[in-house]
C-alpha cells in the first residue's frame, strides 16, 4: 500500500517540529510503521542544541527498540550507551536519604497477598533483611553485576548519549522516507477559521505545510503552547522540587 491507496481524508503529510530524542523517535516509529502512507518532514536546526548530554531510559525502551528492529549492540556502539538495571536516588525525602528503585519485582506474589505483606511480617518477627534483597535487579545493582540471560531474565534499560542518539536514529529514519529540512521556526501558521496548525514558517522565508504536526520543541512548546495554548496541568503543589523554579521559568 502507498500514500495513493489512503483511505479519503486520511493524513497524508507529517511535519515533525524539532529534532533531538523526541524528534527524530517521532520519526523512526511513524516511517517504520506508516512509512509507505505519510510523507514525513521533520524540521531542525543545528543552532539549536539538544538538552542534556546523557539520556536516562526505563525497560520499555527494550521492547521500543525490538519493535522498531534495531539491534542492541549496534545501537550500544554508536551511542556509547550502557546497562542499568534501576534508578539511585539520593537526598529524596531528607538530606542523607537514599535508595535504589529497581527495574523488577521483589519477591513472588501469591493468590492471597502481595510479596512485600510477607516481608512485612517477617520484619515484624526480627527479620533484619533488606527488601531489596528479594529483588535481581536491587542485587546487580549493589553488587556491580550484570549479564544478559532469560532464566533468570534481569530487566535493564539504557544509559546513553542524546546526541549520539537522535544522530543515530536520523541514519535510519531517511533511508526509510523521512525528510530533513534544516532551519530555524520563525512562525507558525494557524487556520483563521479552525484554528488548526497549518504550516510552519522558516527564517529564510521557507513554507512547510501539513495536514499532521508533531511538537517536539521541548520547553518551547511551540506549537501546542506559544501557538494553540493548550495550557499545563501545574503539579507544584505536590512535588517536593517546586522550589527548583516553575515550569514556565525554563520556556
Amino acid at each position: 500500500m502507498n500514500n495513493a491507496d489512503a483511505a479519503p481524508g486520511a493524513v497524508k503529510k507529517v511535519v515533525i517540529a524539532g529534532g533531538g530524542t523526541a524528534g527524530w523517535m517521532a520519526a523512526i516509529t511513524l516511517s517504520t510503521y506508516f512509512g509507505k502512507l505519510l510523507d514525513i518532514t521533520l524540521v531542525e536546526s543545528e543552532e539549536i542544541g539538544t538538552v542534556g548530554v546523557g539520556e536516562s531510559t526505563v525497560p520499555p525502551i527494550v521492547a521500543y527498540h525490538k519493535l522498531l528492529g534495531i539491534d542492541e549492540q549496534n545501537f550500544m556502539r554508536e551511542c556509547a550507551a550502557t546497562f542499568k538495571v534501576g534508578i539511585w536516588f539520593e537526598n529524596w525525602g531528607r538530606i542523607g536519604d537514599q535508595y535504589i528503585h529497581p527495574f523488577g519485582r521483589h519477591g513472588q506474589a501469591t493468590w492471597m497477598a502481595e510479596f512485600h505483606n510477607f516481608w512485612l511480617r517477617s520484619r515484624e518477627q526480627g527479620s533484619k533483611v533488606p527488601l531489596g534483597e528479594y529483588c535481581y535487579e536491587w542485587l546487580a545493582a549493589m553488587k556491580g553485576r550484570f549479564a544478559l540471560r532469560e532464566n533468570p531474565r534481569i530487566n535493564y534499560a539504557y544509559h546513553f548519549d542524546a546526541a549520539l542518539y537522535a544522530r543515530y536514529l536520523r541514519k535510519l529514519s531517511e533511508p526509510k522516507g523521512v525528510k530533513r529540512v534544516e532551519g530555524k521556526i520563525k512562525t507558525v501558521r494557524a487556520n483563521e477559521h479552525t484554528g488548526f496548525v497549518e504550516a510552519l514558517e522558516l527564517h529564510d522565508g521557507k513554507l512547510i505545510d501539513g495536514e499532521f504536526f508533531v511538537d517536539c520543541t521541548g520547553f518551547r512548546g511551540l506549537l501546542i503552547e506559544q501557538t494553540l495554548k493548550t495550557g499545563f496541568e501545574d503539579w507544584s503543589n505536590y512535588l517536593p522540587l517546586r522550589q527548583c523554579g516553575r515550569l514556565s521559568d525554563y520556556r
